[in-house]
């Protein structure tokens, strides 16, 4: 028999937005509520990223309500047969009362990221003008007292490259001068901290979840480690995970990724403690060699915590005059397409080559840097070494390793096609979506994306696939019950977010993908977990 320290109805491990959204509708629906984060501070991913929601069935935006079928067929358009239609169909549906709820009980307010397309808006279903994006409004700071300062956040650096940079841009999101409003990411922890905390739940961070203990009728707690020592936690209703997945740890990514991934641009704490908690539980698993695919540069030098920082790129891929080729000096995608599709042709597998196109370059020229700068350098800034700036082809290939002529002749044909405003190889700029990132000034859609590369010198980057998180983990029912390998759920144990198996399985459907689902299956979690009970 344990000997417990604390005694708790529910116990949530993590403190993202899927974490604190289970723990708030828990305390809500009667619990009582303990939180242990690993990290010295709060909010996990959910802070640093551009806070975007994909909610694809809700009425909140200009254009009317958005329908369940719309959504359902836009995401089964994606899915590759991929999906489990339950969970998306109970995703889909919850979106809007989960909305609601986290209104109603916290000064959080949801607004449509106006304009925001769905990222395969030319399927059945997908919305060209956007709808199903949402964004919390700004959050005072202040009114968190010394809480404000222990949400997680990347340092300011001259580099204003990654998701949540230019997801801020898009959506106008800029912190007032006093710095008493947050935006973005951080605005969404604030908004739910603020709520836990006048219902009473102080989270505990500095505190590692490492077992699950169980007795013969299912969890029933937790041991953290915590100040150095173990403490155990009775969770009287139920333990939720929402501790993330499991980027960071090599040894699983090698054991489950379906090709390769670079880097993480999530900060170093998803290492998959949930999904080795409930595994050692018997936990059935789904996904596992998914993730929430994206684009990475590396610049050297950088680093967060001790570890090799990564970060998304998106402007520079899509705005024109710049192009993506492998070592051979082709092209072998949309490089204004989103950023999780692309993970496919990275992996590309050839029997003599290997991964042919791991790794890969952006590839662009003076006039591009001139115009729009490139990856936070000024466009009148200097050049970093890192650059590979060349006089002309020949110099790119002796400094990178692309073939030179394979590289002249890829120029070629690219120059010829955008004149004509055409890629007849990838499709660039024939999607709404491509040049939504691109050059707003341009007086045509696939103008935003497409130009030549003619003039030098020449720049090349070197660009892999990395990923925001993880897509795998435990299998789930509806309400976030883990379900045990032989499809019973495990008594007492839930997870949501990325710690448990990605509901829209390979399908992302728009900016926001991650966060939606994260915040619907923490709200159904924390109910279940709380009541016993389904929520609506």
């Amino acid at each position: 028999m344990t000997d417990w320290d604390h005694d708790v109805d529910v116990v949530v491990l993590g403190s993202g937005g899927a974490g604190l959204t289970a723990a708030l509708t828990a305390a809500v629906s009667g619990a009582s509520v303990e939180v242990y984060e690993k990290a010295d501070t709060l909010g996990g991913t959910t802070a640093v990223s551009g806070g975007i929601m994909w909610i694809p069935a809700h009425n909140r935006g200009a254009g009317g309500e958005l329908t369940i079928e719309d959504a359902m067929a836009y995401l089964h358009a994606q899915s590759l047969g991929y999906m489990d239609d339950d969970l998306v169909d109970t995703f889909v549906r919850t979106g809007g009362p989960m909305l609601d709820f986290v209104e109603q009980h916290s000064d959080i307010e949801f607004e449509v990221a106006e304009g925001f397309p769905d990222y395969k808006p030319e399927l059945p279903g997908g919305l060209p003008g956007g709808g199903r994006s949402l964004h919390a409004k700004p959050v005072k700071l202040s009114e968190l007292g010394d809480w404000r300062d222990r949400i997680t956040s990347f340092p300011a650096d001259f580099s204003n490259v990654g998701i949540d940079a230019e997801t801020r841009a898009r959506i106008h999101a800029i912190d007032d001068d006093t710095g008493d409003y947050c935006v973005a990411g951080t605005a969404l922890i604030a908004g739910l901290l603020k709520a836990l905390l006048d219902a009473g739940v102080v989270p505990q961070n500095d505190s590692r979840a490492v077992e699950l203990i169980a007795d013969p009728l299912g969890i029933t707690g937790v041991r953290i480690e915590q100040g150095g020592k173990d403490i155990y936690v009775h969770a009287r209703r139920g333990v939720v995970l929402g501790t993330g997945g499991f980027e960071w740890d090599e040894r699983l990514v090698e054991a489950y990724l379906r090709g390769p991934m670079r880097g993480a641009v999530s900060p170093p704490n998803n290492t998959g403690d949930g999904l080795r908690m409930a595994m050692a539980h018997g936990a059935d698993l789904a996904n596992m060699g998914e993730a929430w695919w994206v684009p990475i540069v590396q610049i050297p030098g950088d680093t967060f915590e001790g570890h090799p920082r990564s970060r998304s790129v998106r402007l520079e891929r899509t705005r024109p005059r710049s192009i993506i080729v492998n070592r051979s000096g082709k092209r072998f995608l949309n490089e204004a397409g989103e950023y999780n599709s692309m993970a496919g042709p990275f992996h590309f597998l050839d029997p003599k080559l290997g991964y042919a196109n791991d790794p890969a370059w952006i590839v662009f020229d003076s006039i591009h840097l001139k115009h729009y700068g490139f990856l936070g350098v000024d466009p009148d800034g200097p050049v970093p070494d890192w650059f590979c700036q060349s006089a002309d082809l020949a110099e790119l290939g002796e400094k990178t390793g692309i073939d030179p002529d394979g590289l002249a002749a890829t120029l070629a044909a690219w120059n010829a096609n955008v004149t004509e405003e055409r890629d007849p190889d990838f499709g660039r700029g024939a999607s709404a979506y491509d040049g939504y990132w691109g050059d707003a000034n341009a007086a045509t859609p696939a103008g935003k994306t497409l130009g030549p590369i003619d003039t030098a010198p020449y720049y090349a980057v070197p660009v892999f696939i990395g990923a925001m998180g993880t897509k795998g983990g435990p299998r789930t029912d509806r309400d976030g019950r883990v379900l045990h390998v032989n499809g019973t759920a495990i008594t007492g144990l839930f997870a949501a977010g990325n710690a448990m198996a990605g509901a829209t399985g390979k399908a992302y459907g728009g900016a926001g993908g991650t966060l939606g689902p994260a915040l619907v299956f923490g709200y159904r979690a924390g109910y279940a977990a709380a009541t016993g009970h389904s929520a609506s």
